[in-house]
Protein backbone atom coordinates (compact mmCIF):
# COMPACT_ATOMS: atom_id res chain seq x y z
CA UNK A 1 0.00 0.00 0.00
CA UNK A 2 1.08 3.57 -0.70
CA UNK A 3 -0.89 4.97 2.23
CA UNK A 4 0.48 7.74 4.41
CA UNK A 5 -0.84 9.75 7.32
CA UNK A 6 -3.34 12.42 6.41
CA UNK A 7 -2.10 15.93 7.04
CA UNK A 8 -5.56 17.46 7.37
CA UNK A 9 -8.46 16.45 9.58
CA UNK A 10 -12.04 17.33 8.69
CA UNK A 11 -13.30 19.49 11.57
CA UNK A 12 -16.85 19.79 10.23
CA UNK A 13 -18.61 19.38 6.90
CA UNK A 14 -22.10 20.81 6.47
CA UNK A 15 -23.42 20.94 2.93
CA UNK A 16 -26.80 21.13 1.23
CA UNK A 17 -27.44 22.30 -2.33
CA UNK A 18 -28.92 25.78 -2.44
CA UNK A 19 -28.89 26.10 1.37
CA UNK A 20 -25.24 26.26 2.38
CA UNK A 21 -21.82 24.62 2.18
CA UNK A 22 -19.00 25.09 4.69
CA UNK A 23 -16.14 22.60 4.89
CA UNK A 24 -13.71 23.24 7.77
CA UNK A 25 -10.32 21.51 7.99
CA UNK A 26 -7.09 21.84 9.94
CA UNK A 27 -3.84 19.99 10.65
CA UNK A 28 -4.32 17.60 13.58
CA UNK A 29 -4.90 19.71 16.69
CA UNK A 30 -3.17 22.85 15.41
CA UNK A 31 -5.97 25.43 15.19
CA UNK A 32 -3.55 27.90 13.61
CA UNK A 33 -3.78 25.87 10.39
CA UNK A 34 -7.58 25.93 10.28
CA UNK A 35 -9.11 26.93 6.95
CA UNK A 36 -12.45 26.72 5.18
CA UNK A 37 -13.61 25.64 1.75
CA UNK A 38 -16.61 27.89 1.08
CA UNK A 39 -18.60 29.64 3.76
CA UNK A 40 -22.35 29.55 3.44
CA UNK A 41 -24.75 30.37 6.28
CA UNK A 42 -24.46 26.96 7.93
CA UNK A 43 -24.79 25.60 11.49
CA UNK A 44 -21.03 24.95 11.74
CA UNK A 45 -20.16 28.65 11.39
CA UNK A 46 -18.50 28.74 14.83
CA UNK A 47 -15.97 26.16 13.61
CA UNK A 48 -14.97 28.54 10.82
CA UNK A 49 -14.31 31.63 12.96
CA UNK A 50 -10.62 30.78 13.69
CA UNK A 51 -9.93 30.11 9.97
CA UNK A 52 -7.40 32.62 8.68
CA UNK A 53 -7.84 31.40 5.08
CA UNK A 54 -11.22 30.94 3.36
CA UNK A 55 -11.20 29.35 -0.10
CA UNK A 56 -14.27 30.21 -2.18
CA UNK A 57 -15.27 28.04 -5.13
CA UNK A 58 -17.82 30.50 -6.55
CA UNK A 59 -20.06 33.34 -5.48
CA UNK A 60 -23.49 31.73 -5.18
CA UNK A 61 -24.82 32.74 -1.77
CA UNK A 62 -25.03 29.21 -0.42
CA UNK A 63 -21.22 29.12 -0.75
CA UNK A 64 -20.27 32.70 0.16
CA UNK A 65 -23.15 34.11 2.23
CA UNK A 66 -21.32 34.11 5.59
CA UNK A 67 -17.97 35.63 4.56
CA UNK A 68 -18.76 39.12 5.88
CA UNK A 69 -19.90 37.81 9.24
CA UNK A 70 -16.77 35.65 9.28
CA UNK A 71 -14.47 38.61 8.62
CA UNK A 72 -16.10 40.51 11.48
CA UNK A 73 -16.15 37.58 13.91
CA UNK A 74 -12.56 36.56 13.10
CA UNK A 75 -11.28 40.07 13.75
CA UNK A 76 -13.05 40.19 17.13
CA UNK A 77 -12.13 36.67 18.21
CA UNK A 78 -8.58 36.45 16.86
CA UNK A 79 -6.81 39.54 18.11
CA UNK A 80 -7.75 41.88 15.28
CA UNK A 81 -6.18 39.77 12.53
CA UNK A 82 -7.62 40.02 9.02
CA UNK A 83 -8.45 36.75 7.21
CA UNK A 84 -7.69 36.12 3.55
CA UNK A 85 -10.34 35.08 1.02
CA UNK A 86 -9.42 33.34 -2.23
CA UNK A 87 -12.08 33.93 -4.86
CA UNK A 88 -12.45 33.44 -8.64
CA UNK A 89 -11.04 36.66 -10.12
CA UNK A 90 -14.23 37.49 -12.01
CA UNK A 91 -16.10 37.76 -8.69
CA UNK A 92 -13.61 40.03 -6.90
CA UNK A 93 -15.08 43.44 -7.93
CA UNK A 94 -18.59 42.40 -6.89
CA UNK A 95 -17.32 40.96 -3.61
CA UNK A 96 -15.57 44.25 -2.80
CA UNK A 97 -18.72 46.24 -3.55
CA UNK A 98 -20.71 43.88 -1.33
CA UNK A 99 -18.09 44.31 1.40
CA UNK A 100 -18.60 48.06 1.30
CA UNK A 101 -22.39 47.68 1.40
CA UNK A 102 -22.19 45.35 4.41
CA UNK A 103 -19.86 47.79 6.17
CA UNK A 104 -22.45 50.54 5.56
CA UNK A 105 -25.10 48.39 7.23
CA UNK A 106 -22.79 47.40 10.07
CA UNK A 107 -21.59 50.91 10.92
CA UNK A 108 -24.08 53.40 9.49
CA UNK A 109 -22.69 56.36 11.47
CA UNK A 110 -19.52 56.24 9.38
CA UNK A 111 -21.03 54.97 6.12
CA UNK A 112 -23.97 57.13 5.12
CA UNK A 113 -23.99 56.01 1.50
CA UNK A 114 -22.05 54.10 -1.09
CA UNK A 115 -20.35 56.66 -3.29
CA UNK A 116 -19.43 55.44 -6.77
CA UNK A 117 -16.16 53.56 -6.57
CA UNK A 118 -15.65 54.06 -2.81
CA UNK A 119 -13.58 51.37 -1.17
CA UNK A 120 -12.41 50.25 2.24
CA UNK A 121 -8.75 50.54 1.32
CA UNK A 122 -7.17 53.19 3.50
CA UNK A 123 -8.55 56.21 5.32
CA UNK A 124 -10.89 56.57 8.27
CA UNK A 125 -13.53 54.32 6.70
CA UNK A 126 -11.11 51.41 6.71
CA UNK A 127 -10.24 51.99 10.35
CA UNK A 128 -13.88 52.11 11.47
CA UNK A 129 -15.01 48.94 9.70
CA UNK A 130 -14.86 45.57 11.42
CA UNK A 131 -15.37 43.85 8.08
CA UNK A 132 -11.75 43.71 6.99
CA UNK A 133 -10.84 41.24 4.23
CA UNK A 134 -7.73 40.39 2.27
CA UNK A 135 -9.26 39.36 -1.06
CA UNK A 136 -7.11 37.40 -3.53
CA UNK A 137 -8.38 36.77 -7.04
CA UNK A 138 -7.65 33.30 -8.42
CA UNK A 139 -7.48 32.00 -11.99
CA UNK A 140 -7.28 28.37 -13.15
CA UNK A 141 -3.64 27.29 -12.94
CA UNK A 142 -2.73 29.79 -10.21
CA UNK A 143 -0.71 28.74 -7.17
CA UNK A 144 -0.36 30.84 -4.01
CA UNK A 145 1.24 30.09 -0.66
CA UNK A 146 -1.00 29.87 2.39
CA UNK A 147 1.03 31.72 4.99
CA UNK A 148 0.96 29.52 8.05
CA UNK A 149 3.70 27.01 7.29
CA UNK A 150 4.46 24.86 10.31
CA UNK A 151 7.96 24.48 11.69
CA UNK A 152 9.04 21.61 13.89
CA UNK A 153 12.63 20.78 14.72
CA UNK A 154 14.57 20.53 11.47
CA UNK A 155 11.42 20.38 9.33
CA UNK A 156 9.48 23.18 7.68
CA UNK A 157 6.07 22.79 6.06
CA UNK A 158 4.78 25.18 3.41
CA UNK A 159 1.23 24.93 2.09
CA UNK A 160 0.22 25.96 -1.42
CA UNK A 161 -3.26 26.52 -2.83
CA UNK A 162 -3.70 25.50 -6.48
CA UNK A 163 -6.77 26.36 -8.55
CA UNK A 164 -8.21 24.37 -11.44
CA UNK A 165 -11.02 25.07 -13.90
CA UNK A 166 -14.42 23.40 -13.44
CA UNK A 167 -17.73 23.83 -15.26
CA UNK A 168 -20.58 25.40 -13.25
CA UNK A 169 -22.13 26.48 -16.51
CA UNK A 170 -22.24 30.28 -16.82
CA UNK A 171 -21.03 31.04 -13.30
CA UNK A 172 -17.29 31.66 -12.62
CA UNK A 173 -16.16 28.73 -10.49
CA UNK A 174 -12.98 26.93 -9.43
CA UNK A 175 -11.87 23.72 -7.79
CA UNK A 176 -8.80 23.56 -5.57
CA UNK A 177 -6.02 21.35 -4.26
CA UNK A 178 -3.74 22.12 -1.34
CA UNK A 179 -0.22 20.76 -1.56
CA UNK A 180 2.41 20.59 1.18
CA UNK A 181 6.13 21.00 0.62
CA UNK A 182 8.31 19.79 3.50
CA UNK A 183 11.96 20.77 3.76
CA UNK A 184 14.03 18.69 6.17
CA UNK A 185 17.46 19.78 7.35
CA UNK A 186 19.88 17.01 8.32
CA UNK A 187 21.79 18.20 11.36
CA UNK A 188 23.10 21.66 12.20
CA UNK A 189 25.48 23.77 10.16
CA UNK A 190 29.12 23.36 11.30
CA UNK A 191 32.38 25.24 10.71
CA UNK A 192 34.51 24.02 7.88
CA UNK A 193 37.43 21.98 9.16
CA UNK A 194 40.08 24.54 8.15
CA UNK A 195 38.48 27.23 10.35
CA UNK A 196 37.80 25.22 13.49
CA UNK A 197 40.95 26.34 15.35
CA UNK A 198 40.33 30.05 14.82
CA UNK A 199 39.06 32.50 17.42
CA UNK A 200 35.65 34.09 17.22
CA UNK A 201 37.22 37.38 16.21
CA UNK A 202 39.12 35.78 13.33
CA UNK A 203 36.01 33.96 12.13
CA UNK A 204 34.07 37.23 12.26
CA UNK A 205 36.67 38.93 10.06
CA UNK A 206 36.42 36.09 7.56
CA UNK A 207 32.63 36.39 7.42
CA UNK A 208 32.88 40.15 6.86
CA UNK A 209 35.31 39.53 4.01
CA UNK A 210 32.73 37.30 2.33
CA UNK A 211 34.25 33.90 3.12
CA UNK A 212 31.95 30.87 3.54
CA UNK A 213 33.05 29.54 6.90
CA UNK A 214 30.34 26.91 7.45
CA UNK A 215 29.58 23.70 5.62
CA UNK A 216 26.25 23.75 3.81
CA UNK A 217 23.42 21.94 5.57
CA UNK A 218 21.92 19.13 3.53
CA UNK A 219 18.24 19.68 2.81
CA UNK A 220 15.73 17.27 1.40
CA UNK A 221 12.40 18.43 0.01
CA UNK A 222 9.26 16.40 -0.52
CA UNK A 223 5.89 17.50 -1.86
CA UNK A 224 2.44 15.96 -1.45
CA UNK A 225 -1.10 16.94 -2.37
CA UNK A 226 -3.04 16.84 0.89
CA UNK A 227 -6.68 17.67 0.09
CA UNK A 228 -8.90 18.64 -2.84
CA UNK A 229 -12.30 20.24 -3.43
CA UNK A 230 -14.25 20.19 -6.68
CA UNK A 231 -16.63 23.01 -5.77
CA UNK A 232 -19.84 23.07 -7.81
CA UNK A 233 -19.38 21.58 -11.26
CA UNK A 234 -20.98 19.28 -13.79
CA UNK A 235 -19.25 16.00 -14.62
CA UNK A 236 -17.98 17.41 -17.92
CA UNK A 237 -15.77 19.74 -15.89
CA UNK A 238 -14.11 16.77 -14.16
CA UNK A 239 -13.86 14.02 -16.78
CA UNK A 240 -10.45 13.39 -18.30
CA UNK A 241 -10.59 14.12 -22.02
CA UNK A 242 -8.09 14.09 -24.86
CA UNK A 243 -6.26 17.43 -24.55
CA UNK A 244 -9.31 19.53 -25.27
CA UNK A 245 -8.33 23.23 -25.25
CA UNK A 246 -10.41 25.84 -23.39
CA UNK A 247 -13.80 26.58 -24.94
CA UNK A 248 -13.78 29.36 -27.52
CA UNK A 249 -14.41 32.68 -25.82
CA UNK A 250 -13.67 31.23 -22.37
CA UNK A 251 -11.46 33.80 -20.69
CA UNK A 252 -11.18 31.90 -17.42
CA UNK A 253 -8.15 29.89 -18.57
CA UNK A 254 -5.20 31.58 -20.24
CA UNK A 255 -3.03 29.58 -22.63
CA UNK A 256 -0.15 29.66 -20.16
CA UNK A 257 -2.18 28.32 -17.25
CA UNK A 258 -4.29 25.71 -19.03
CA UNK A 259 -1.72 22.93 -18.58
CA UNK A 260 -1.26 23.78 -14.89
CA UNK A 261 -5.01 23.79 -14.35
CA UNK A 262 -5.30 20.36 -16.00
CA UNK A 263 -2.43 19.08 -13.83
CA UNK A 264 -4.03 20.34 -10.61
CA UNK A 265 -7.34 18.73 -11.53
CA UNK A 266 -5.56 15.43 -12.13
CA UNK A 267 -3.80 15.78 -8.76
CA UNK A 268 -7.18 16.20 -7.08
CA UNK A 269 -8.24 12.71 -8.13
CA UNK A 270 -4.89 10.94 -8.34
CA UNK A 271 -3.02 12.20 -5.29
CA UNK A 272 -5.29 13.79 -2.69
CA UNK A 273 -5.95 11.55 0.34
CA UNK A 274 -9.18 13.53 0.94
CA UNK A 275 -11.40 14.70 -1.92
CA UNK A 276 -14.60 16.70 -1.37
CA UNK A 277 -16.74 15.97 -4.45
CA UNK A 278 -20.13 17.43 -5.21
CA UNK A 279 -23.03 15.16 -6.18
CA UNK A 280 -26.32 17.03 -6.15
CA UNK A 281 -28.77 14.67 -7.85
CA UNK A 282 -29.09 11.13 -6.52
CA UNK A 283 -31.84 9.20 -8.33
CA UNK A 284 -29.91 6.87 -10.65
CA UNK A 285 -32.85 6.10 -12.97
CA UNK A 286 -34.32 9.60 -13.22
CA UNK A 287 -33.55 11.07 -16.65
CA UNK A 288 -34.98 14.44 -15.61
CA UNK A 289 -32.40 14.71 -12.83
CA UNK A 290 -29.61 13.88 -15.26
CA UNK A 291 -30.80 16.72 -17.49
CA UNK A 292 -30.97 19.10 -14.54
CA UNK A 293 -27.46 18.16 -13.45
CA UNK A 294 -26.07 18.93 -16.89
CA UNK A 295 -28.00 22.18 -17.38
CA UNK A 296 -27.33 23.59 -13.90
CA UNK A 297 -23.69 22.55 -13.67
CA UNK A 298 -23.88 19.74 -11.12
CA UNK A 299 -22.94 16.06 -10.84
CA UNK A 300 -25.47 13.20 -10.99
CA UNK A 301 -24.84 10.02 -8.99
CA UNK A 302 -24.49 7.99 -12.21
CA UNK A 303 -21.47 10.14 -13.14
CA UNK A 304 -19.33 9.68 -10.01
CA UNK A 305 -17.70 6.38 -10.99
CA UNK A 306 -17.15 7.36 -14.65
CA UNK A 307 -15.31 10.47 -13.42
CA UNK A 308 -13.19 8.42 -11.02
CA UNK A 309 -12.46 5.88 -13.75
CA UNK A 310 -11.42 8.55 -16.24
CA UNK A 311 -8.96 9.93 -13.69
CA UNK A 312 -7.36 6.57 -12.86
CA UNK A 313 -8.65 6.66 -9.29
CA UNK A 314 -9.15 2.88 -9.14
CA UNK A 315 -5.53 2.20 -10.10
CA UNK A 316 -4.27 3.60 -6.80
CA UNK A 317 -3.71 1.18 -3.94
CA UNK A 318 -3.79 3.72 -1.07
CA UNK A 319 -6.21 2.34 1.49
CA UNK A 320 -6.49 5.69 3.29
CA UNK A 321 -8.05 7.69 0.45
CA UNK A 322 -11.43 9.22 1.17
CA UNK A 323 -14.03 10.71 -1.17
CA UNK A 324 -16.52 12.86 0.75
CA UNK A 325 -19.72 13.41 -1.22
CA UNK A 326 -21.29 16.81 -0.58
CA UNK A 327 -23.96 19.21 -1.86
CA UNK A 328 -26.93 16.79 -1.76
CA UNK A 329 -30.23 18.26 -2.90
CA UNK A 330 -33.03 18.68 -0.34
CA UNK A 331 -35.32 16.80 -2.73
CA UNK A 332 -33.64 13.62 -1.47
CA UNK A 333 -34.29 14.10 2.24
CA UNK A 334 -34.45 12.63 4.78
CA UNK A 335 -30.90 11.38 5.23
CA UNK A 336 -31.83 7.69 5.07
CA UNK A 337 -33.43 8.13 1.65
CA UNK A 338 -30.39 10.04 0.37
CA UNK A 339 -27.92 7.43 1.60
CA UNK A 340 -29.98 4.59 0.09
CA UNK A 341 -30.04 6.42 -3.26
CA UNK A 342 -26.29 7.01 -3.13
CA UNK A 343 -25.44 3.39 -2.37
CA UNK A 344 -27.91 2.14 -4.98
CA UNK A 345 -26.59 4.56 -7.61
CA UNK A 346 -22.95 3.76 -6.93
CA UNK A 347 -23.69 0.03 -7.01
CA UNK A 348 -25.51 0.17 -10.36
CA UNK A 349 -22.88 2.45 -11.86
CA UNK A 350 -20.12 0.15 -10.57
CA UNK A 351 -21.81 -2.97 -11.99
CA UNK A 352 -22.17 -1.37 -15.42
CA UNK A 353 -18.63 0.04 -15.51
CA UNK A 354 -15.55 -1.44 -17.24
CA UNK A 355 -14.45 -2.56 -13.77
CA UNK A 356 -17.03 -5.36 -14.01
CA UNK A 357 -16.54 -6.01 -17.72
CA UNK A 358 -12.88 -7.05 -17.43
CA UNK A 359 -11.79 -4.14 -19.60
CA UNK A 360 -9.05 -2.87 -17.29
CA UNK A 361 -5.68 -3.12 -19.07
CA UNK A 362 -3.50 -3.76 -16.02
CA UNK A 363 -5.57 -6.12 -13.88
CA UNK A 364 -2.47 -8.10 -12.82
CA UNK A 365 -0.79 -5.03 -11.34
CA UNK A 366 -4.07 -3.54 -10.10
CA UNK A 367 -6.55 -6.25 -9.03
CA UNK A 368 -10.17 -5.54 -9.87
CA UNK A 369 -11.79 -3.81 -6.88
CA UNK A 370 -14.96 -5.06 -5.25
CA UNK A 371 -17.92 -2.80 -4.62
CA UNK A 372 -17.59 -3.32 -0.88
CA UNK A 373 -13.93 -2.31 -0.98
CA UNK A 374 -14.75 0.77 -3.02
CA UNK A 375 -17.52 1.74 -0.63
CA UNK A 376 -15.03 1.88 2.25
CA UNK A 377 -13.44 4.92 0.56
CA UNK A 378 -16.67 6.95 0.59
CA UNK A 379 -18.29 9.17 3.19
CA UNK A 380 -21.22 11.57 2.86
CA UNK A 381 -21.81 14.96 4.46
CA UNK A 382 -25.43 14.16 5.24
CA UNK A 383 -26.17 16.02 8.47
CA UNK A 384 -28.17 18.71 6.65
CA UNK A 385 -30.74 16.13 5.52
CA UNK A 386 -31.55 14.72 8.95
CA UNK A 387 -35.10 15.56 10.12
CA UNK A 388 -35.28 18.48 12.57
CA UNK A 389 -38.30 17.32 14.57
CA UNK A 390 -39.61 13.83 15.27
CA UNK A 391 -37.29 11.24 13.80
CA UNK A 392 -37.94 7.66 12.74
CA UNK A 393 -35.80 4.71 13.76
CA UNK A 394 -33.76 4.58 10.57
CA UNK A 395 -32.76 8.23 10.68
CA UNK A 396 -32.11 7.94 14.41
CA UNK A 397 -29.56 5.24 13.62
CA UNK A 398 -27.95 7.53 11.05
CA UNK A 399 -27.68 10.25 13.66
CA UNK A 400 -25.73 7.82 15.83
CA UNK A 401 -23.52 6.89 12.86
CA UNK A 402 -22.53 10.52 12.29
CA UNK A 403 -18.92 11.18 13.09
CA UNK A 404 -18.07 14.38 14.97
CA UNK A 405 -17.43 16.13 11.63
CA UNK A 406 -20.96 15.52 10.33
CA UNK A 407 -20.17 12.72 7.87
CA UNK A 408 -21.33 9.12 7.61
CA UNK A 409 -19.14 6.33 6.24
CA UNK A 410 -20.97 4.46 3.48
CA UNK A 411 -19.35 1.21 4.58
CA UNK A 412 -20.65 1.73 8.13
CA UNK A 413 -24.09 2.64 6.80
CA UNK A 414 -24.33 -0.51 4.70
CA UNK A 415 -23.17 -2.70 7.59
CA UNK A 416 -25.56 -1.22 10.14
CA UNK A 417 -28.65 -0.13 8.25
CA UNK A 418 -31.94 -1.90 9.00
Amino acid sequence: SNSRDRYFDIVSAWSCAGVGTSLIIQHAHDIKTRLAFDLGCTPNFADAIPASHVIISHSHLDHIGAVFNHARAHRLACGGSVPTYYVPSASVPKLKRAQLAMSCLDNHHHYEEIEGESSLEGGSRSESSLIQMNIVGMEPGDEVELRFGRKKGGCRDRLFLRAFAVDHRDHPALGYVISRTTTTCSGRSQLKEEYRGLSGREIGELIRSGAEVKMPVEETTSSHVEIAYTGDTCAAGLLLTEDIPPREGDETVSDGNFEKSALYLQQAFNEAPILFMEVTFLDYACEKQKELAASRGHVHISEVIPVLLSRGWFKKSDDERLVVLIHLSLRHRPAAKALDLIVDGLRKSFEQSPLMENKCDDEQDHPKPTFEKMLSHFAVAVQALLPLGAIDEKNARIRHMLTSNGCVSLKTYEEQKL
